[in-house]
């Protein structure tokens, strides 16, 4: 009940392209600053806390972009005050427009339809190196897993998808049409991940994402899909920890079965999409 009353008090907020890169800008680059600073001041401050200070420290980056938008929001209301008949219009964060299929079987389809994409989409950035960071972020993830889980697993699809889909991409399908939408709202996931080595992987899901929210209006559609999508990678690398950062299908079977694997992967895709497409029986968005 109280998160639909959160996203109720959003439902006011839709911002438009020039204000969807103000919250990029003040998540990505911010907001990172006042989570690096508050890094540190745990480090110093409680030593022994300092694996846990990610977890503690991950909410920070969402936080000026949260005072930004509140401060819209009462921007609005006070305009609506000076002007009654002024009437902001609204879009809900979290719809459940699943047509014939319903949830559930939407649900399902989704789930293997995450494992598939990625198959199908590998080939087009795996091409490129692992930067040395994110080798070390995946040995301290095995070093903490619980606070690695809970921010990676948990915390990550929450709030990013509140902002990305729930806030941003929502906002840009009340002004421009839903393909621009779709795409300027993935190039901005991809873009707040701040480096091309999860950018690209972070784009393509993240045109997944938008479409999936597009046809649904489901921010718990695309909270789930990035909930498996980011829960399948921290379970690898927890269950396999000798297997390297740049590990790739293609690079743990033999030629002959990653082919098979990769035609099935791109056939199951297309088939799940025009099936949930026309299952649906309206978008979010009217105009094509």
């Amino acid at each position: 009940m109280q998160l639909n009353k959160y996203f109720k008090y959003l439902d006011s907020y839709l911002p438009d392209l020039k204000q969807s890169w103000i919250l990029l800008a003040l998540t990505a680059l911010v907001g990172m600053l006042v989570a690096g600073f508050g890094t540190l001041a745990i480090s110093f401050a409680v030593p022994s806390a300092a694996k846990w200070a990610d977890l503690i420290i991950y909410p920070l980056v969402f936080l000026p972009a949260t005072i930004f938008i509140i401060g819209e929001i009462r921007n609005q209301r006070e305009m609506s005050l000076i002007e009654p008949n002024r009437i902001p219009p609204t879009r809900p964060v979290n719809s459940k427009n699943f047509g014939k299929l319903g949830m559930t079987l939407s649900f399902i389809i989704i789930f293997f339809l995450i494992f598939t994409f990625n198959i199908a989409t590998e080939p087009l950035y795996t091409w490129m190196g692992v930067p040395d960071f994110i080798k070390e972020f995946y040995d301290n993830m095995k070093l903490n897993p619980w606070s690695s889980f809970l921010t990676v697993v948990i915390f990550a699809p929450l709030f990013e998808e509140l902002l990305c889909r729930g806030v941003i991409l929502r906002g840009l399908l009340h002004h421009i049409t839903p393909a621009k939408a779709i795409f300027w709202s993935a190039l901005m996931f991809a873009v707040m991940h701040l480096n091309p080595w999860q950018a690209l992987p972070a784009f393509m899901v993240g045109l997944l994402m938008g479409w999936i929210y597009w046809k649904t209006g489901s921010l718990l559609a695309t909270i789930f899909i990035h909930f498996v999508n980011n829960g399948f990678s921290f379970m690898i690398t927890l269950l396999f920890p000798d297997m390297g950062a740049d590990a790739t299908f293609s690079s743990l079977m033999p030629f002959n079965q990653y082919i098979i694997l990769y035609v099935f992967s791109i056939l199951f895709t297309i088939a799940s999409l025009w099936y949930l497409k026309s299952n649906y029986d309206k978008s979010v968005s009217t105009e094509v």
